[in-house]
């Protein structure tokens, strides 16, 4: 039986939309479990340092991620990593991905940092993600869970 290029996209694309709704479903479990754990007392806590220390107004404030920010996210990214362990995804980048080609966005009362994700499938190219994550600049925290997108197809 031979099988058609249009036989082999119709896989792909099919494996892709499932491998993205259980990334997207593991990224929501993530963010709840650490905002229901004690976690979010550290983290607080230790963005309040590093705020009061001045991180916000410094020149490294557009280079370096915030600390407390780049680990908590790290957590929250546990699960998503596992999952996509699971179906033998990797990617280009450490989650949550580049922050120096990272962008952001204001949303209401909220920003948004969204991260761009290079996805392979068996170290073959499978798509880019845009990954979003919700947060504060004023207090610590993550308002909504974070989103995954696709942006391109392989």
């Amino acid at each position: 039986m031979e099988i058609n290029a249009v036989e082999i996209n119709y896989v792909k694309i099919q494996f892709i939309i499932n491998s993205c709704q259980e990334l997207q479903d593991s990224l929501a479990e993530g963010w709840q479990n650490f905002n229901t754990s004690e976690n979010v007392k550290i983290f607080s806590g230790f963005f309040e340092f590093i705020f009061r220390a001045g991180f916000d107004e410094s020149q490294y404030r557009k280079v370096i991620p915030n600390p407390a920010y780049d680990n908590a996210a790290r957590l929250i990214g546990k699960p998503f990593l596992e999952t996509a362990r699971k179906f033998e995804i990797h990617f280009d980048e450490i989650f949550p991905g580049s922050f120096s080609e990272s962008q952001e966005a204001e949303k209401e009362g909220f920003e948004v940092r969204m991260f761009k994700l290079k996805a392979f499938y068996r170290n073959k190219p499978l798509c880019l993600f845009l990954l979003k994550f919700p947060h504060y600049h004023e207090k610590f925290g993550f308002p909504l869970s974070p989103k995954l997108e696709i942006l391109e197809l392989y």
